[in-house]
This record gives structure tokens, sequence and C-alpha cells, in this order.
């Protein structure tokens, strides 16, 4: 699950809670254009929140905000794959990549990424520039990697099942879960 927009800390709290009521596996926080104080004081609420739901907390952020959390993983776009010649991160934290390309997958494989997301599975409102590759693109463009997989991208609790027949681990999603 990824988390969305929220109006508070008050209104983050209730809607992750909501959502990891609904059992997402893990949750990646995601917070584009927060200022650094008030990003660390929404993760420092999500680790509580996700400790006590047990699930890892991955955030979408700098590999130097990242370092002054105790949360579970890092996430990275697809954007800054090329930031890197080698994992960002200790091999005990999880390292999560988002991705597009078989170029994209082959960069995360060499960086040691613990978690794939592929995207665009089905076409989306935030980028409708970008076709969906469809999921038996998506079992072609993924049946020899190790990682676990998530179709990401227009995706919604009920894709679960044809995202696991296509061979993805699961979905990564906002609509549906948060809010």
């Amino acid at each position: 699950m990824i988390t969305g927009k929220f109006a508070d800390h008050e209104d983050f709290q209730d809607k992750l809670e909501q959502a990891l009521k609904a059992e997402p596996k893990v949750v990646q926080l995601r917070c584009k254009g927060m200022a650094d104080a008030e990003y660390r004081e929404v993760v420092r609420l999500a680790e509580v929140i996700c400790r006590r739901f047990e699930a890892p907390l991955l955030l979408a952020t700098t590999v130097d905000l990242f370092a002054e959390t105790d949360a579970d993983g890092l996430h990275l776009s697809s954007n800054r794959l090329g930031d890197f010649s080698e994992r960002p991160i200790t091999a005990d934290k999880l390292l999560s990549v988002s991705c597009h390309t078989e170029a994209d997958l082959e960069l995360a494989d060499r960086l040691g990424a613990d978690i794939l997301l592929l995207s665009p599975v089905k076409s989306t409102a935030s980028h409708p520039d970008l076709p969906g590759i469809g999921w038996s693109h998506f079992r072609e463009m993924t049946e020899n990697l190790g990682q676990p997989v998530y179709g990401f991208g227009g995706m919604r609790p009920d894709d679960v099942e044809a995202a696991q027949a296509a061979g993805a681990q699961g979905i990564a999603a906002t609509a549906g879960y948060w809010g």
C-alpha cells in the first residue's frame, strides 16, 4: 500500500490505521513535496503505527533522510536508479525500486533490490502518456527475475488475483486502500 494525500497528522493516522486493517503486507510512505521537518514527523508516526500492525515501512525519500529513521526499507523511483552504482543501503534493510523498462529491471537487479514494482500495468490518470503494459507483457518482463515483483499503475485490491496469475507477488496501490 502506498500512502496518499492527507490533511494533517490526525488524518494521516486515521487513514493509515484504516488501510492497515485491510491487511496490506507492506507500507510505502510517499509524501512528495513535503518539507524535511514535516516528513520526519510523519515518518515517526508511521513507524509507530506500522510496528503495531507488524507491517514493514518503506520510505520513498533520499538516502540521507532514510538513514535518520528506523524504517524497514527505502523505495527508489525509476528516475533515481541511475544515481547509484551500488546498493545505497545496507543489506539488512529492504530496497524497493519502481521500474518501467527492462533496463530499469536490470539496473534494480544489479543494485540488489529486494522488491520490484513494475508499472504501469494499466493506464493511469497520473501518467496519461504511458499506456499500460498489461498482464501478459508483465509476465514476459518478469518471468526470469528472482525478486518479488508487484504490479503497479492503475491497481486496485480487486486486481490481486490477476496479478498473481501473471506471476506477480501482488499489487502496489494507493487506490482502494488509502482514504
